[in-house]
């Protein structure tokens, strides 16, 4: 009788009764050598690259050049601004703070930022007065309206009218990007608009 083996299967085995082939395959694979950690120079140059703020959200890139019609070396600017507090606004509401940025032409008529909230921090009620589109860059947020639960490279796109709250994760800072037409009017404190601050 005939068996048919799996292409993946080292030649060896195909030749070993199918009860045998497992041990078999663990004793071989005991004789591989354990993996070599990387050298440490290359692990902190690794590390360093992935820190450094102008790449940091670098596999988002081509999201964000949708949400706000930037290109990489834009984008990576952005970033580095980002990484300095001084770029960043204090909204009237606890736990949030904004950071604004010129899109590109095809969103010239929004409003386009950043968004920092407080680990465990509620965004309150509001209605969109124009469509809203964000990416989650760095934590999570769970929408109030669905229980919806978004995180890093999950976009969340509002059209104008419809309304919700959201709370950020407990276990880090939630940092979005946004791109928002004609703002928010947020219950208890107004209209808010990453340009308008």
């Amino acid at each position: 009788m005939n068996r048919r083996h799996p292409p993946e299967l080292p030649e060896l085995l195909h030749e070993v009764d199918p009860n045998d082939a497992l041990p078999l395959a663990e004793a071989l694979s005991a004789l591989i050598p354990p993996a070599k950690a990387p050298p440490q120079l290359l692990r902190e140059r690794l590390l360093a690259t992935v820190a450094r703020p102008r790449l940091r959200y670098s596999p988002l890139f081509a999201q964000l050049t949708d949400l706000f019609d930037l290109d990489d070396t834009d984008l990576a600017a952005l970033f580095e601004r980002a990484a300095t507090p001084q770029a960043w606004t204090d909204t009237p509401i606890p736990g949030t703070r904004l950071m604004h940025l010129q899109g590109g032409p095809r969103v010239a008529g929004a409003d386009n930022g950043l968004v920092r909230l407080a680990a465990g921090a509620r965004f309150p009620l509001h209605r969109h007065l124009g469509r809203e589109r964000v990416l989650v860059l760095d934590g999570g947020y769970r929408d109030e309206h669905d229980g919806q639960l978004y995180l890093p490279g999950d976009r969340h796109e509002m059209q104008a009218g419809t309304s919700h709250a959201y709370t950020a994760l407990t276990e880090r800072e939630l940092l979005f990007a946004v791109s928002v037409v004609a703002g928010v009017e947020v219950e208890g404190f107004g209209t808010l608009s990453p340009a308008a601050g």
